[in-house]
């Protein structure tokens, strides 16, 4: 995992969301010569990953100047990023001016899991005999970041170490096409895995899970990857589909 850095201000929330979120680091215009489109591309990024990781709740409103004044950038950028990410269903926007962060229903949710399930276990077997040993031996470090993060009960930190986890596998398959559509998918569903907090995750299926999955990477196994990631999207999509029912 890469090195924590310095928190920035956060954009600015309703006081409905039920956690802060955690934001990133503000982002720097490099004088008259940085690109409009160079500042769009990284706060795209920026919110892209914020909600890939769980650092932007359900429902949670932001304002294009909330974000602008905590990336340090002006309004353009922000208003093109967030475009970019309402086309991708990351965003949504209500009324046609309040930007949302979308709520996922119990069906939609069920939907995207399906597809989870074959493209996700596709993406691992894959990756099993192509991974390298030193990547291997920084995933070790990632499982031990996420154990200590349910054992410290930091919900944000525990979902950003498990998204890493699982995307670095996916990406170690060195398929562009997969491992983008399985990144559209984790946009949407991101902010929705805070629900799995504090009961779910508060226990140690996940790490055991992971911990069968590094199991399978060592012994290039990709079937036996493949399982151990069908079988940690099991465990907790059995918990999150109770909890999206109406």
């Amino acid at each position: 995992m890469p090195a924590s850095k310095p928190t920035a201000r956060r954009p600015e929330v309703r006081p409905r969301a039920r956690r802060a979120a955690h934001a990133e680091p503000a982002l720097r215009d490099e004088g008259q010569g940085a690109r409009a489109d160079t500042l769009t591309d990284q706060v795209y990024q920026r919110l892209r990953q914020s909600l890939m990781t769980g650092a932007l709740l359900p429902e949670q409103v932001l304002t294009v100047r909330g974000v602008a004044e905590s990336q340090g950038v002006s309004l353009t950028p922000v208003r093109e990023a967030v475009q970019r990410l309402v086309v991708e269903h990351g965003l949504e926007v209500v009324n046609g001016r309040t930007i949302r962060v979308p709520r996922l229903d119990v069906e939609t949710y069920r939907e995207i899991l399906k597809i989870r399930m074959e493209l996700e276990c596709l993406a691992a077997k894959e990756a099993a005999p192509r991974i390298s040993n030193d990547e291997i031996e920084r995933l070790d470090g990632v499982v031990q970041a996420h154990l200590a993060a349910i054992q410290s009960g930091d919900a944000h930190r525990t979902l950003l170490e498990n998204t890493e986890f699982h995307l670095s596998i996916y990406r170690a398959s060195g398929q562009a096409i997969l491992i983008r559509i399985i990144e559209s998918l984790w946009l949407r569903v991101g902010p929705t895995l805070n629900l799995l907090f504090p009961q779910y995750c508060g226990s140690l299926t996940g790490h055991e899970t992971h911990l069968t999955a590094m199991d399978a990477l060592r012994r290039r196994d990709g079937d036996a990857l493949g399982q151990s990631m069908r079988d940690d999207l099991t465990h907790g999509s059995r918990y999150l589909i109770r909890l999206l029912k109406p």
